[in-house]
């Protein structure tokens, strides 16, 4: 989802990102004009008009409750949050049921999954392609939640409203085969490597209705990204059962699945419990960054593919950062080749709370450096087993910048190979050898280092081999090993 362009009339598509200044949910709105002060400083991604609409737009009575009362008949009230709770301003029907009905913002990437037969409904479905419809008329988007707006083109019509289609008219989403991985195992696929998808990202010049940012790099897209992740169940067939099989023991109706049942299993046995939570069963869960930006590829790179290579986790040991992982570099194991160009870049925050009794992980912070920052940096090893970094000037002509072209993100190639190697050892905090000379002092933690390196870093490296690399500060041998290596084929 990007932020929207003057193209796009309706508040409800409108987007207007921001990262928040704390860490405050943005307040809701009463209308569908309302935008609440404090909301100027808080995280923000849907607009308050499409909260306003989800929160006096009926819901679905199709779907499937199980045993569970919903305690509201907006779309706001869903199976698995029968309470109306709100996280930030996220319409919770759209986010637990895909593919959605009534238009929203955001764009389809692609849709995983271990049933290719689902493909072409998928598809079929995507709002990327289909044109979808909303009741929408003074009459009806004036209401107060006793009057909610209708989902159906009938019931539009009879309370008087417009049945309104929108179309993205955009590229379908990639359906493929989900990698296998071990269950409750976080990620991890087959042989240890963390399960990814190669996303290519779309041109600036593709994205219809998104605004443009102009900036020392060149204009900008302002976007974010959603991961939504359904945790399944085969004791029924969600996708062949809808509110019909509710429970309802004034019809006879047993739900197929219900709360905490105790089920015989014989032997003159009174019955054992199960701990089934039935708004839990089958449910979907999502994550969300934080505001990255699209730019244009420069045209220093031509037609070449630009590969990204990132760092994930947080600071802390395994336990502190769970469900998180320690960091790691990923992909920690990349192929590429010398036609490639690959886009070093990390993101980290001066700010963890990891303290009694819990914070934002659980408690404690482990690592090197001052408590609370996250500190990364690039410098080769000649072996992978090594954890020491080579000497950049006793090994000039084996070392990976020795053997590269480095370019800031607008395309200006560094002056020297040794300036590239400087910036990615301190995080960009110095960018020429030069600087690190001037300054005098630099401390060996990073501690004084940026917490993310800003644009990052472009390598194209023009000699076939493996490459070795580590970031110095976190490689703490008790518990984690921050490595990598670059494969790079002619």
């Amino acid at each position: 989802m990007c932020n929207t362009d003057s193209s796009v009339t309706d508040p409800a598509m409108q987007v207007i990102l921001r990262d928040g200044l704390n860490t405050q949910t943005p307040d809701e709105p009463n209308s569908l004009t309302d935008i609440p002060t404090g909301n100027a400083v808080r995280g923000h991604h849907e607009s308050e008009a499409s909260y306003f609409e989800c929160k006096t737009r009926s819901r679905n009575y199709g779907l499937f409750h199980a045993d569970q009362y919903l305690n509201g008949r907006t779309a706001i009230y869903t199976r698995q949050n029968n309470n109306g709770n709100r996280r930030g301003l996220e319409c919770v029907e759209e986010r637990d049921y895909y593919p959605y009905w009534t238009p929203n913002p955001w764009r389809d990437i692609a849709y995983l999954t271990d049933d290719l037969s689902r493909c072409p409904y998928i598809l079929e479905n995507s709002q990327n392609t289909k044109t979808v419809y909303k009741c929408t008329a003074p009459t009806v988007t004036g209401r107060t939640p006793a009057v909610l707006a209708p989902i159906t083109e009938a019931a539009c019509t009879t309370a008087g409203g417009t049945w309104t289609a929108y179309s993205k008219n955009i590229e379908a989403p990639k359906c493929v085969q989900v990698d296998w991985s071990r269950d409750n195992h976080l990620g991890n696929g087959r042989f240890g490597q963390p399960l990814s998808y190669n996303w290519t990202m779309p041109l600036l010049s593709s994205l219809s209705g998104v605004a443009r940012y102009g900036t020392t790099y060149g204009s900008m897209a302002k976007c974010v990204l959603r991961l939504r992740y359904n945790i399944s169940t085969d004791d029924y067939n969600p996708w062949a059962i809808n509110s019909t099989y509710d429970d309802n023991p004034q019809k006879g109706i047993v739900s197929p699945v219900q709360e905490n049942p105790t089920v015989d299993v014989g032997a003159d046995l009174q019955g054992l419990r199960l701990a089934i939570n039935t708004a839990q069963f089958g449910r979907t869960f999502q994550d969300r960054t934080h505001v990255f930006y699209i730019a244009p590829k420069p045209a220093a790179f031509g037609t070449s593919k630009v590969i990204n290579l990132s760092v994930r986790g947080k600071r802390g040991n395994i336990v502190q950062t769970y469900p998180a992982v320690e960091y790691d570099f990923m992909p920690n194991r990349l192929h590429l080749t010398t036609s490639d160009y690959l886009h070093i870049q990390w993101t980290g925050s001066n700010t963890h709370n990891n303290g009694n009794p819990g914070g934002d992980g659980q408690t404690g912070d482990a690592g090197e450096g001052t408590g609370g920052t996250d500190r990364q940096n690039f410098v080769q090893m000649l072996n992978k087993d090594d954890n020491y970094p080579i000497p950049l000037d006793k090994y000039a002509t084996d070392n990976i910048f020795y053997k590269s072209n480095c370019y800031n993100l607008n395309g200006t190639p560094f002056a020297t190979w040794l300036d590239c190697a400087v910036t990615m050892a301190t995080s960009g905090q110095f960018r020429t050898a030069g600087a690190v000379t001037a300054a005098g002092t630099f401390d060996p933690l990073l501690n004084d280092a940026p917490a993310s390196l800003i644009g990052g870093v472009v390598m194209k490296i023009n000699s076939a081999g493996e490459y070795n690399y580590m970031c110095t500060r976190n490689n703490n041998f008790s518990n984690r090993s921050q490595k990598g290596v670059l494969i790079v084929s002619q």
